[in-house]
């Protein structure tokens, strides 16, 4: 298939616009997640994102609003999210539990209780109900104009709220205790980032799915680490790195399927990563 065929078809035109975009999202926020090595976060996000999702379809089409509004997906995503991050900061406050435990804890119950919405959606004759499982490996072939927008908004708000604050933002992922000292407000940089992270991620969810999208997250970040030593480098590659792939992965699943897209982006991805270690490492 000739990749300038993904041009003349508008589905196809979506899912490629789509998936370019979240990758590219996705990728330049990953080294924030990644030396701040809370990569197991974006993963709790993502899964604790779908009971969020799926509460939101059901509350609008009992209200007779349209329950595939994207922007009513989202927010109720983010809303799950959000709480989802401050359960996982509480649990070791109010008992004897790491942050690892923490996260496993809250990323099953919320995810158990996304499943749980999942089967009351499909036994009930709720309309528009079709394909709402593709939020679990995501489907980039359903996406539409509006996702896009949603995605070119939101994800392009969040990267140009984090560039405003960079320096400190950097400052408080490789010392905090400087930034402290320095008067760095790191409790609210600390949420910004957070809330970045979950938005993100609930973007991404109709591309990968809530079980894939820790990989989109990660793995620009982690084929992109080895070449550069400065942080905007290392944003600005991993950003490239997660669009190429994200645009080969489309392309992919579209010549050669259908194949589900998800699934081959995060293969596209750890090829990346493989091809970016052993090139480094064979490199005099």
């Amino acid at each position: 298939m000739n990749p300038l065929a993904l041009f003349q078809d508008f589905t196809y035109t979506q899912a490629l616009l789509g998936t370019v975009l979240i990758g590219a999202c996705a990728g330049a926020l990953g080294p924030l997640v990644y030396v701040r090595r809370t990569s197991l976060l974006a993963d709790a996000i993502s899964h604790s994102s779908l009971p969020g999702l799926l509460a939101a379809f059901i509350a609008a089409t009992a209200l007779g609003w349209d329950g595939r509004n994207i922007w009513l997906l989202s927010a109720g995503a983010i809303l799950t999210g959000a709480l989802a991050v401050g359960c996982i900061h509480l649990i070791p406050r109010l008992a004897p539990l790491g942050s690892t435990t923490a996260m496993a804890a809250t990323l099953t119950t919320f995810f158990s209780v996304g499943m749980l919405l999942m089967q009351y959606i499909s036994r009930q004759p709720l309309p528009g109900k079709a394909g709402i499982q593709v939020y679990l490996l995501g489907n980039a072939s359903t996406l539409t104009r509006a996702d896009v927008s949603s995605a070119l908004v939101i994800g392009g708000g969040v990267l140009l709220i984090l560039s405003s604050v960079h320096t400190r933002q950097a400052a408080v992922a490789f010392d905090a205790p400087f930034a402290r000292v320095a008067g760095i407000r790191t409790t609210a940089l600390n949420a910004l980032s957070f809330l970045a992270l979950t938005a993100i991620t609930v973007i991404g969810v109709k591309v990968v799915g809530v079980v894939l999208m820790v990989a989109v997250v990660i793995s620009p970040a982690a084929a992109a680490r080895p070449w550069v030593h400065r942080l905007r480098p290392f944003i600005a590659l991993a950003g490239c790195l997660g669009a190429l792939t994200a645009a080969a992965g489309c392309y992919l699943s579209i010549a050669f399927g259908p194949l589900p897209t998800g699934p081959i982006i995060v293969l596209a991805q750890a090829a990346a990563v493989a091809l970016s270690l052993v090139t480094r490492k064979l490199r005099p």
